[in-house]
């Protein structure tokens, strides 16, 4: 599997570049031959700071041994490896800026940090779209599959608008019905939102929703469920971002097994064109750190 190649690959060498910038802090005379550092004398504040920076390549260095011994699970390693990567540049930039090292002297060290983080964040993507599809089985899409399969419909219905107007289903609300789609507003608490009517249950609609988004409460998410159920609603997306948001495991488990296809995270925003800027950036940093689902599970026919 080439992506496993690539993860081992990004391993060992790290793992060989970290031993080896623990020597050059181990032994002050390697470390000045690199780097070209005249007249320098380490006293025994010097080689205490060194010590502690060669425990933790070494252990670093362990870490990512560790991480090669199963490969794809452990890849998430890399990502917080490259803060470490990071975190070297810049020492040493502040040891050029301090005249300890000449700046030509350091530049090709840069030049290999800069590489060996490209290489760990190319490893990590390329292998998690792997994993992700290795995933999906055969009664379940990805999630851009199953969000676009729900923009889709014609009839949507929003639960959880608010009078205020700062709710997260407002902005969707909003979105929907600018987008030409057909969007009902569902709150028991309020008679009107966003200048259109507002129903207090799906029960209320002039006809049955074709998808429902879920933006309320956690709390609430089951008596929506239940409502779901009852107008025979087929599509439903639970909104989370970087919190919990509205998703309750009791109330999408409750949708899946009579039948429903739930998207239990995300927001529609990130796939309903054209996406803003923030809502992209949001997509990219949730999918980079997991908390997007990866796939939507499809009921079996």
């Amino acid at each position: 599997m080439p992506e496993i190649r690539w993860l081992r690959i990004s391993y060992w060498l790290g793992a060989a570049i970290d031993a080896l910038a623990a020597a050059a802090m181990l032994f002050p005379d390697l470390g000045r031959l690199v780097y070209g550092i005249s007249e320098f004398q380490p006293g025994a504040d010097y080689r205490y700071a060194m010590g502690l920076g060669a425990s933790l390549m070494l252990g670093w260095s362990v870490l990512l041994l560790w991480a090669d011994r199963d490969p794809l699970a452990r890849r998430g390693v890399l990502p917080i490896t490259v803060f470490v990567v990071a975190g070297l540049a810049w020492a040493g930039a502040s040891a050029v800026s301090s005249g300890l090292i000449p700046l030509p002297r350091m530049i090709p060290t840069w030049v290999m940090q800069g590489v060996l983080a490209a290489l760990f964040l190319y490893s990590y993507l390329r292998a998690s779209r792997a994993a992700a599809m290795e995933a999906i089985s055969s009664d379940s899409v990805p999630l851009a599959e199953g969000a676009a399969e729900f923009l889709a419909q014609k009839r949507f219905a929003v639960a959880g608008v608010s009078r205020s107007g700062n709710a997260p289903a407002n902005l969707i609300f909003k979105k929907l019905r600018a987008s030409g789609r057909e969007v009902y507003a569902i709150n028991p608490n309020a008679e009107s939102v966003e200048g259109e009517r507002c129903y207090a249950s799906l029960a209320d609609l002039p006809e049955p929703p074709d998808a429902v988004m879920i933006a309320t409460h956690p709390d609430q998410a089951m008596e929506i469920a239940r409502q779901c159920r009852a107008a025979g609603v087929r599509r439903i997306w639970f909104h989370r971002s970087i919190d919990g948001g509205s998703f309750s495991p009791e109330a999408a488990a409750f949708c899946e097994a009579y039948g429903a296809t739930v998207i239990p995270g995300g927001c529609p925003m990130m796939h309903l064109g054209p996406v803003d800027v923030a809502h992209r950036c949001m997509r990219a940093v949730l999918s980079l750190t997991g908390s997007l689902p990866k796939t939507v599970q499809v009921p079996k026919a």
